[in-house]
This record gives C-alpha cells, structure tokens and sequence, in this order.
C-alpha cells in the first residue's frame, strides 16, 4: 500500500433540523468514504438533531480525490433513506497547511 501524504482529522459533531424520513422523526447516521477507507457513526434513535461527536482520522493519498460524507436514516426491515450529501475538497485543505509550514503568504497577507 502506497504511504499517504497526510492525515484527514474529520470530527461529525451533529445534525440540525434533519428531514423526517420515519412516521415522527429519523434514525440519522453519517457514512465517511474516501478512495480507500469507509467509516460510519452509530445512529441516533427517533431524533432530527442527532449529537454524534464522534472523530475519525483519514489518511489522504489522493488530494485530488474528495471525502464524500452521506447522511442516512436507519430502518430495520427497508434500506436505509438517504437524507443528505456532501463532498469535501481536500486540497485547499493541505494548500493552506502547505503556506503554514512554508511560513508563505500570498500577496503579502499575514
């Protein structure tokens, strides 16, 4: 396996005003996925603003690749309702952790 360029340090904190996607209210989890690793939170029971606080660490090969994060609703006896989706671009991420380290700003900024 190839060495990665750098750690991700996700934190899923919590949802507001989620989507009912049940009879009263959801079961919201949130699946992480990058080009080799996939995680997931516990699902919070009868709840549209869940509080998961929960923290991964993502070991980023490709910065050219995003981080997808999905939001789903639990069911027992169904699949699982998607409720929402997002992608985080990586690379501004460790551009500016790049000026940092390089103690480099543009246009003279500080």
């Amino acid at each position: 396996m190839d060495n990665p360029i750098g750690v991700l340090k996700i934190r899923i904190k919590r949802g507001l005003n989620l989507a009912v996607r049940d009879s009263k209210a959801s079961d919201p989890y949130v699946v992480i996925k990058t080009d080799k690793l996939r995680v997931k939170t516990r699902f919070v029971k009868k709840d549209c603003n869940p509080e998961w606080d929960e923290e991964f660490d993502f070991p980023i090969y490709d910065p050219e690749l995003p981080v997808r994060v999905k939001v789903y609703d639990h069911d027992t006896f169904t699949l699982d309702d998607k409720m929402g989706y997002a992608e985080i671009d990586v690379k501004p991420i460790l551009e500016a952790l790049n000026m940092t380290k390089e103690n480099h700003h543009p246009s003279g900024t500080v």
